[in-house]
């Protein structure tokens, strides 16, 4: 992978790298600094492991550019698995340095968290291609998302035929279904969405938010969709649901809608990646017991 990050450099700013050093790795691959002599003289290299990944990430891309957002600046491709571009010096928001503001990166994050969902499509559903760049293929949110959680729930249920969860995971997902008209309402407007926006995919320094990165299946939706994420991996320290709900407020049943999607997001990760049932996956399982035992008692 250094050697195709290496040679992504020199194919795009025509210049030899003089050094590069590994930031990051994840399932979907390694990202590289390099630095070289010409101008930008220093960039991210993300080297993609799987086929169509890289293509999938600058589309995700492209549409997060469409709100404005903060966003690193992608600078060019290479190939068929590297996308090259702006380096952004500072850290991410779970892994806060010294002196942090977490006060006044919180209030900024949000400010920006905001605007991203306020920019509006024409329906519902995953950005697949550039078609979809002005809004999914659903016009409604209950079928958008029922569709979402049918696929989650097979997996799920899946996972617990395999030993993975006890029975009582794929039990609790059913009553969402049998109350999902009552749980879900239809949002204002499909909402943009990044797909993975927690702390881990907002870069700060000690005393600015910077930006946001790496979408993951990047959508039209509920803005509420992916909020529960902000109070993971150390997010809550920034105070991102309560600054996001100063400007954008919640809907009444917000705390219910949450915890389903929290419930069937994480659910379905632990599952894609076969890891077995543990503390955190029961929070999250406790936490919707709560939600629906408040609402429908």
């Amino acid at each position: 992978m250094e050697e195709q990050a290496k040679q992504a450099i020199s194919s795009v700013f025509s210049t030899s790298v003089n050094s590069l050093f590994r930031v990051g790795e994840g399932a979907y691959g390694s990202v590289y600094c390099a630095n070289f002599s010409a101008p930008p003289f220093r960039a991210a290299v993300k080297v993609f492991r799987g086929n169509g990944d890289m293509a999938k990430e600058k589309l995700w891309y492209s549409a997060l550019e469409k709100a404005g957002v903060k966003l690193p600046q992608i600078y060019s491709s290479y190939g068929d698995n590297c996308l090259i571009m702006e380096y952004i010096c500072g850290v991410n928001a779970s892994k806060p340095p010294s002196g942090c503001n977490f006060a006044r990166i919180g209030k900024q994050a949000a400010a920006d968290i905001v605007k991203l969902h306020s920019c509006r499509g024409t329906g519902y559903g995953v950005i697949s291609d550039k078609g979809d760049l002005e809004g999914g293929r659903y016009s409604s949110w209950r079928e958008c998302y029922k569709n979402i959680a049918s696929r989650q729930y097979l997996k799920i249920e899946n996972a617990a035929r395999a030993g993975l969860f006890s029975k009582d995971v794929p039990l609790l997902l059913e009553n969402v279904f049998l109350r999902f008209d009552n749980i879900f309402d239809e949002p204002q407007y499909p909402a943009l969405i990044h797909g993975d926006l927690n702390a881990e995919n907002i870069m700060i320094n000690s005393g600015a938010y910077l930006c946001m990165i790496d979408p993951i299946n990047t959508m039209w939706g509920d803005p509420e969709y992916e909020l529960f994420q902000l109070s993971e991996n150390g997010g809550a320290r920034y105070a991102l649901i309560e600054n996001y709900a100063a400007l954008r407020p919640l809907s009444p049943n917000y705390p219910l809608k949450s915890a389903c999607y929290a419930a069937f997001a994480e659910a379905e990760w632990y599952a894609d990646i076969g890891r077995a049932q543990d503390a955190l996956l029961n929070r999250f399982m406790a936490n919707l017991v709560l939600a629906l035992d408040k609402y429908f008692s």
